[in-house]
């Protein structure tokens, strides 16, 4: 498939030109309102040509698919509905075919149900799929010079042909179509292939490598702490087992033993951790709905079952196997003239080992939150350019089928005079993009006057459309010039706002006030009438672009944002600002009614998420590893009571006892921090794609970590280390 920037005559290009696709679509998606059946509601709907289904491998549940003609120019208002649609509307009914919806005042026959199936871009959450996606657009837009880049296209490759072949055969198409539609600033001069997969998932595939990662690590770390509790236990049974062996059993009954034990154990941690995921994984999706992909499909179904099935049964045969292969190996004799004192070596140097392990696993997990946590407090200390709190904003969409061009700028005119005389309301815009939710328009422009510069070298900028009161509403200062106001009309000429980065990047020394910017596929030149300052439109992570901004009202869309600044709660304006949109066009629903603040807030919640998570996984590592040191030195004390006795009857103090214990313990902890900086230093090229302006091999964060990571396994060690203190010498020698 390819991302957005496809207009309909690239698509018709790419059918004629190419070999390497089997199947190709081209899509948009396309709100639409459905009226005639209770309040009026606003439906996701895609605009898609007939090969979506074969492109994406599926079938209607049941009616069918679009015919050719009906994905013709002037074919029949047909429509498939979503699975879930037709589920929760129509109650699974078969009679559904044929029966008619109203969108965007229109009629549509319903032929045909999308299969449940289809979850995955641009198909989930999907409501409506009507054909003709080049009927988005106005017919004179579509052929204007290529066309409008607003689409996607979505093909399966044929049987044999590699992403790296398709993606040639599309370099050459792009290359063609390009030099085809040069006066088109707004061509991309590309076409991307790229999975579906790769697509849907996005930005978050660092953060998830690195929560799964993190996962190993604790599984590693339980596993460690749990064979160095088996092997412990092991030890204690050494005489047990050794007497079952001169009794006759077999070191084939011995070993099934103790690997089923092992098992039993695995198994019944799984199903408690199962539980535990059952409810952890509710927390989750309530948590992560708006920007984990596909969050609300996230279940635990027969595959992860398995897995977890699986990994309890290989961890429980791996940790049954460390005791049975010290079984092997038992030497018979030896075990039974053990009598009281045990056996500290046996096995110890390998719990020494497990051990280390844990340790270090543990300070890799410490390493990478702290390393997050900095990054983290670090990207909510920027400044956006822009103030959020205190404005309510919305969305809205016009079906293009009612508004042309003079009744959009009409609708705008009337609403922003309604919401800007609200109580409660002291300043009130429109625009297509709101900043800081991860959405971009670059357009190659071009500055009046000046050499055009070859394809591979034009500059690039983000577009925006706002309206007057835009900058004022969001508090952005206005360095030069001014403000668009009543003035900038569709019936003036078109003026252009520009951002200070555009300004510093293309007249460095120089006002760019009174210069013409060129731009869009109608090349129409605008005059730079103001400057203003930077903001980060797309994440806070992301450093300023170069940035202008066109009048809403001269170059009108159907699509738009409303903000209202008040002096009250912006959930309270809800109701006001409903009743303001009625009064216009009582046919139209509110869309995503919230505080600009909540939608902000969302563009750092999955990092806030992974570092919830990370931070989580950590703290369990932190207290794995702190009990695995107890269990190990509790163990060591246990084993060596009869030497402890001993040093202490020939004059040995309290702590000189506790300094012993301790030191051993503090030894493997140094070994399993140095192991832990080794590995945390190997991971950090992975951490540093996920850090903002921190560096993953800061050496602070390493130090403060270990250190901290240190005092808790010596406070772990403390308490074995002060019993040791207590053992009474006549005792320890007399059950010696």
């Amino acid at each position: 498939m390819t991302r957005v920037g496809f207009s309909y005559s690239r698509y018709v290009a790419v059918q004629e030109q190419q070999q390497v696709f089997s199947d190709l679509a081209l899509s948009i998606v396309n709100p639409f309102t459905l009226t005639g059946r209770g309040d009026p509601e606003q439906l996701i709907g895609l605009q898609a040509s007939a090969g979506m289904l074969p492109a994406l491998g599926l079938q209607p549940a049941i009616g069918r698919s679009f015919s050719p003609a009906e994905d013709s120019p002037g074919g029949q208002h047909v429509v498939l509905i979503g699975h879930a649609m037709w589920q929760q509307r129509f109650n699974r009914d078969p009679s559904v075919l044929r029966q008619a919806l109203t969108l965007d005042g229109a009629p549509y026959v319903i032929i045909g149900v999308l299969p449940e199936a289809a979850t995955a871009f641009p198909l989930d959450q999907l409501q409506v799929w009507v054909p003709r996606p080049a009927e988005v657009l106005s017919v004179a837009q579509s052929q204007l010079n290529g066309g409008s880049f607003f689409f996607r296209a979505i093909a399966r490759l044929r049987p044999g042909v590699s992403l790296a072949q398709a993606q040639e055969a599309m370099n050459v198409v792009a290359a063609t179509y390009r030099a085809a539609y040069p006066a088109n600033l707004d061509a991309p001069s590309h076409i991307d292939v790229v999975p579906l997969l790769d697509d849907a998932v996005g930005q978050p595939r660092q953060s998830y490598l690195l929560l799964f990662g993190a996962v190993g690590c604790v599984l590693l770390i339980a596993c460690a702490n749990i064979a160095n509790l088996v092997l412990a236990r092991f030890a204690g049974r050494r005489r047990e087992i050794a007497a079952r062996f001169a009794l006759g059993a077999t070191r084939f009954d011995v070993i099934r033993q103790l690997v089923t034990e092992s098992l039993l154990l695995a198994v019944l941690g799984g199903a408690a951790g199962l539980l535990l995921a059952q409810w952890a994984l509710a927390a989750l999706v309530a948590f992560g709905a708006d920007f984990i992909p596909r969050a609300i499909e996230i279940r635990i179904d027969p595959l992860a079952l398995g897995f977890a099935l699986a990994v309890s049964l290989v961890t429980g045969l791996a940790i049954g196997l460390l005791p049975a292969w010290q079984a092997a190996r038992m030497n018979v004799q030896d075990a039974l003239k053990e009598g009281g004192r045990g056996s500290v070596g046996s096995g110890g140097r390998l719990r020494s080992g497990l051990l280390v392990a844990e340790v270090s696993l543990s300070l890799v997990l410490l390493i990478a939150v702290g390393l997050l946590l900095t990054s983290f407090v670090r990207l909510q200390q920027v400044k956006p350019g822009f103030e959020p709190g205190g404005i309510f904003t919305a969305q809205l969409a016009l079906p293009p089928t009612r508004y042309d061009r003079d009744k959009l700028i009409a609708f705008y005119e009337q609403l922003l005079q309604r919401l800007s005389t609200l109580p409660g309301s002291t300043s009130a815009a429109l625009t297509d993009r709101v900043p800081l939710t991860g959405e971009r328009a670059p357009t190659v422009v071009a500055i009046g006057g000046r050499p055009v510069p070859p394809l591979s070298e034009r500059p690039q900028a983000n577009r925006h459309l706002v309206s007057p009161r835009y900058f004022a509403t969001l508090a952005i200062p206005i360095l030069a010039g001014r403000d668009f106001d009543e003035r900038d009309s569709s019936r003036v000429p078109h003026v252009v706002i520009v951002n200070e980065t555009f300004a510093r990047r293309h007249f460095p020394g120089l006002s760019p006030i009174g210069h013409t910017l060129v731009t869009g596929m109608a090349q129409l030149p605008s005059q730079i009438v103001g400057v203003v300052a930077d903001v980060r439109s797309t994440s806070l992570n992301a450093p300023p672009e170069a940035d202008y901004f066109l009048p809403a009202l001269q170059r009108p869309e159907a699509f738009t944002n409303i903000l209202v600044r008040t002096n009250v709660s912006p959930a309270a304006m809800l109701p006001v600002v409903r009743e303001a949109l009625r009064s216009v066009d009582p046919d139209l629903p509110l869309l995503q009614p919230q505080p600009l603040s909540a939608r902000v807030a969302r563009t750092v919640a999955d990092r806030k998420l992974a570092l919830m998570l990370l931070g989580g996984f950590a703290v369990l590592a932190l207290v794995l590893a702190s009990l695995g040191v107890y269990s190990v030195m509790a163990h060591l004390v246990t084993f060596r009571t009869s030497e402890i006795g001993l040093r202490m009857a020939l004059g040995a103090s309290p702590g000189v006892v506790m300094r012993m214990v301790l030191s051993h313990g503090r030894r493997l902890t140094l070994i399993g921090i140095v192991a832990g900086i080794a590995g945390a230093l190997a991971v950090s090229r992975l951490l540093q794609q996920t850090l903002f302006e921190v560096d993953a091999t800061n050496p602070l964060i390493y130090l403060a970590l270990s250190v901290f990571l240190l005092l808790v396994t010596e406070c772990a060690s403390w308490f074995p280390a002060r019993r040791a203190t207590r053992i009474d010498p006549v005792i320890a020698l007399r059950a010696e």
